[in-house]
């Protein structure tokens, strides 16, 4: 609360503070305590520079805001996932809990409908509308309700979810939140992707990262088709297999191909800058675009943030060694999250 108070008031108490030291000096000079006065005036000082970089600073840094999405029907295992998540990254709930109350529960989401090996596309956006209302309703609009009018928040995200729920949420966030993502491997939780500004995905990849092998080598000799089927791989064992989709025959198929399990202490977001560049030419030529992953939930998260806009793309899931398309971005597009 007093860190409530001192945001709120900053200006108002510095005034004051500031107000009263030199009263104070003065009231010593006049007593000829010229010591004194000139103590409580360095006093005076010292405290509003104080404050003016507690200021500085807390504007300047977002509420990082721990957020678990997931597929345990369990609430305690759930619950144990996100504190090992929070307590491993050091993350804190209480400024969460006691100023803007939310409790460490609501920022757990759960699936209450799950999807898995549906064919029926209706379950998997029951499935999406329920972890979108969770995050929107409940966990966004409640935090940024008691948000001062300059303060921010940033979601820091472990997507524990199936490939197209992570993709959807993605699209569905868009580039209206600040987002870091992470990656889970060997029980150990890793900060992969820093999307604080999501713009990121959108600038050329810095580093040693090379684009990723196109399958076909040379995308030019694509047919003419109306639908484009796309494959995102990440991978050091599976290679796509563009007959697994059952359109396959009819319509135009590419890969995308990083033949290498991805390493956590690295930074991802390259992997996706490279995806996205060398993806977004060619879905622009085709009318329909289903797209088949097989990578880290991550990923998925963020190529569906970069692609959010896109409700010509439909999301697939492989269900017994088929792709089956289950999600369609233009079901985000009748009314856009997070507005």
């Amino acid at each position: 609360m007093l860190r409530r108070f001192v945001a709120e008031r900053g200006a108002f108490i510095s005034v004051i503070v500031f107000g009263l030291c030199a009263m104070l000096a003065d009231f010593c000079a006049d007593m000829n305590w010229r010591f004194f006065a000139a103590l409580l005036r360095f006093v005076g000082i010292v405290i509003l520079i104080v404050l003016l970089v507690y200021e500085i600073k807390r504007r300047s840094r977002p509420l990082a805001t721990p957020l678990v999405f997931t597929t345990e029907s369990s609430r305690e295992v759930a619950r144990q996932m996100f504190v090992r998540f929070v307590a491993s990254q050091r993350l804190s709930v209480k400024p969460i809990e006691t100023i803007h109350r939310l409790q460490a529960s609501d920022l757990v989401i759960s699936l209450h409908r799950n999807p898995y090996n549906s064919p029926n596309p209706a379950d998997w956006e029951e499935a999406w509308r329920d972890l979108l209302k969770e995050w929107e309703k409940e966990v966004d609009q409640r935090l940024r309700s008691t948000l001062l009018p300059d303060e921010q928040v940033c979601y820091h995200i472990f997507p524990h979810l199936w490939l197209p729920l992570a993709f959807a949420m993605g699209a569905s966030v868009d580039l209206r939140r600040s987002i870091v993502l992470y990656h889970r491997q060997e029980d150990r939780f890793y900060r992969v992707l820093d999307l604080t500004y999501p713009r990121r995905l959108f600038e050329a990849p810095k580093g040693s990262v090379s684009p990723p092998e196109k399958v076909p080598s040379d995308f030019a000799t694509l047919p003419e088709a109306e639908k484009l089927i796309l494959h995102w791989v990440i991978s050091d064992y599976y290679i796509p297999q563009f007959d697994a989709h059952p359109d396959y025959a009819s319509a135009a198929n590419a890969g995308l191909v990083y033949r290498m399990a991805l390493d956590p202490t690295t930074d991802w977001l390259p992997y996706v800058q490279w995806l996205f560049r060398e993806a977004q030419p060619l879905v622009a030529k085709y009318q329909q675009v289903e797209v088949c992953l097989y990578c880290p939930a991550v990923i998925a998260f963020a190529l569906g943030m970069a692609f959010s806009r896109t409700p010509k793309i439909t999301v697939c899931d492989l269900q017994q060694a088929k792709y089956v398309p289950v999600f369609s971005l233009a079901t985000i597009e009748q009314r856009l999250p997070f507005d």
